[in-house]
């Protein structure tokens, strides 16, 4: 009887976990995409820290969205701004790759501007929707 048990248990098991593995194995693992992995082939020339940074617009996007979206604006209006800011600074390249923060009208946000804003407890997640806004809208602009 313990044995019928035991067999059934592991028939059941198998079934369940059957349909994700072959998903696994047909679509392979899944890796989550940060914005530090984007790279739009352009940048923003921005002052940090007493030095010029080269720094990706997909990158920079993020640190000026705190100054262009205020808090618990939906993941839907947070997408718009980043699409609507990414017109601009394009807009403001012209042709070129590469363009001076000072040329732009956006205040960039660092971490410690970030948890001055929104503070220690909110940071993270403010930081983490407005990441998900530009990988959403990645490259997109308004033409």
């Amino acid at each position: 009887m313990g044995e019928k048990l035991t067999v059934g248990l592991a028939g059941v098991i198998i079934i369940v976990m059957l349909p994700c593995l072959l998903t696994l194995a047909i679509n392979g693992r899944h890796q989550a995409i940060s914005v530090d992995m984007i790279n739009s082939g352009r940048d923003v020339l921005i002052y940090i820290d007493g030095e010029n940074v080269l720094m990706d617009v997909e990158q920079y996007i993020v640190g000026i969205l705190p100054g262009v979206v205020d808090y618990g604006a939906t993941q839907e209006f947070i997408e718009a701004q980043a699409v609507a800011v990414r017109t601009k600074i394009y807009f403001a390249m012209g042709e070129n790759t590469v363009v001076e923060e000072s040329t732009l009208s956006f205040e960039y946000f660092d971490e410690n501007k970030y948890m001055n804003k929104y503070g220690m407890e909110n940071y993270q997640a403010i930081q983490d929707a407005f990441e998900q806004a530009v990988i959403n809208t990645a490259g997109q602009i308004i033409k």
